[in-house]
């Protein structure tokens, strides 16, 4: 049986590696709120209204104080119950700094020690979501961030001024010989060839660009309506067609460069045959075609992963603890 005939202050406390003032957002603003208190609707002023619905039954009180960055109160009472009534009990959250670190102490005063056990439960589990969702709220802000940049990187793709002129390489596709000019469904189209890791001194199909290939697979129709997309091998035709037959690549266009100089001119390949993850893009201008962007996977000093957005794969296994690690796909 509950006892109502004593009262006690329920005090918990958590450490968060985060600036004060962050950490105090997540006490007023209602959308953080409910990433570790649940369902809240709140008032954050002096009298304004707080309420926690839990469905059964609701928390509801009013703000006493509100002082940024250092704490704020609150009155607290259960709907429809003689134990906890609304207006009966104050929650006092206080911050202060530790270094690099916040420590936030939750006071909870007023409570029965009955009440009291079950509200340090709950109020337990509340603030062992704090951490992990201001952790989640920064790392947000690092990927709004990482993503804005990526757009200002794309105009400046965009904005390049007009490449080199290439030749109207003859490729072997396996219908027979096509040419550069020939990959181009429209004039006004561009033309985006992968450079894949396979013939000459590469014996076997690189895993990782047959990975990328499979998943360029599921999406060559989509791609097709903006852009002609190519992959090129320095394998030859026989050689293409058994590996286009092992991944099933039906809407694939997979060309062979064995017979020419393409991949070593744009730069997938050295003189000697070794490759690398490559890509380039074409447009057909006034003056002949011409190269209107080329990427590896080697970007200066030792940094090799330089054409990774062309795989959701990586992105989804760095959404992960363990990451990519050294992971590479398994050959069919």
């Amino acid at each position: 049986m509950t006892d109502t005939t004593s009262s006690t202050a329920l005090i918990l406390t958590e450490r968060i590696r985060a600036p004060r003032d962050l950490v105090f957002d997540f006490l007023i603003d209602q959308e953080k709120l409910r990433r570790w208190m649940g369902n809240v609707t709140v008032d954050p002023t002096p009298g304004g209204d707080f309420l926690l619905d839990m469905g059964d039954h609701c928390a509801t009180g009013e703000y006493l104080t509100i002082d940024a960055p250092n704490s704020v109160s609150f009155t607290w009472g259960w709907d429809h119950t003689e134990a906890v009534p609304p207006g009966s009990t104050v929650v006092t959250i206080s911050l202060s700094s530790d270094g690099d670190e916040t420590i936030v102490e939750l006071r909870h005063d007023g409570l029965p020690l009955g009440p009291e056990d079950e509200h340090s439960v709950g109020w337990t589990r509340c603030l062992d979501l704090l951490p992990h969702e201001i952790a989640l709220a920064t790392l947000r802000s690092a990927e709004l961030a990482l993503m804005l940049d990526r757009e200002r990187v794309a105009q400046l793709r965009r904005d390049l001024p007009p490449g080199r002129a290439v030749s109207n390489y003859a490729f072997k596709g396996p219908d027979g010989d096509v040419t550069l000019s020939d990959l181009f469904t429209d004039d006004n189209r561009e033309v985006v060839i992968y450079h894949f890791m396979f013939g000459k001194l590469q014996e076997t199909p690189c895993p990782m660009c047959a990975m990328w290939a499979d998943g360029w697979n599921g999406v060559a129709n989509n791609l097709s309506e903006r852009i002609d997309f190519v992959v090129a091998t320095s394998g030859t035709v026989d050689e293409n067609n058994q590996l286009v037959a092992a991944h099933d690549w039906r809407d694939l266009t997979v060309v062979s460069a064995a017979n020419n100089s393409f991949k070593t001119d744009i730069g997938g390949e050295d003189d000697v045959g070794r490759q690398q993850p490559f890509i380039s893009v074409y447009e057909k201008t006034p003056e002949g075609i011409r190269l209107s962007y080329r990427g590896g996977a080697h970007i200066e000093g030792d940094h090799w992963r330089g054409v990774d957005l062309l795989s959701p794969v990586w992105h989804i296994l760095d959404l992960t603890r363990g990451g990519r690690g050294d992971w590479m796909p398994t050959p069919p």
